[in-house]
């Protein structure tokens, strides 16, 4: 059977882990601005578009992720809440 604590360990391994997603995410980002910088330096209107809609979801991506994070550390609180109770 399972204690509040490995409880709150797991959802704290997942937090970390969406923590970690979102820097991962946010660095990709960046590179799809710098390459969305570069070909539109290149008048490559085309691209540049498919560029930004990639760099949009991304941003997409990251926020979601963040609110994820936002919900398990609730979770936890309760946990934690649970414990002391």
């Amino acid at each position: 059977m399972a204690s509040l604590d490995d409880l709150i360990a797991s959802i704290t391994a997942n937090k970390d882990a969406t923590d970690d997603l979102t820097a991962r995410i946010e660095d990709t980002r960046q590179r799809a601005e710098d390459l969305l910088g570069a070909v539109t330096a290149l008048g490559a209107e085309g691209v540049a578009n498919a560029v930004m809609s990639v760099k949009d979801r991304l941003e997409q991506s990251a926020s979601q992720n963040r609110a994820t994070a936002l919900q398990l550390e609730e979770a936890v609180n309760a946990a934690v809440a649970a414990k002391q109770a």
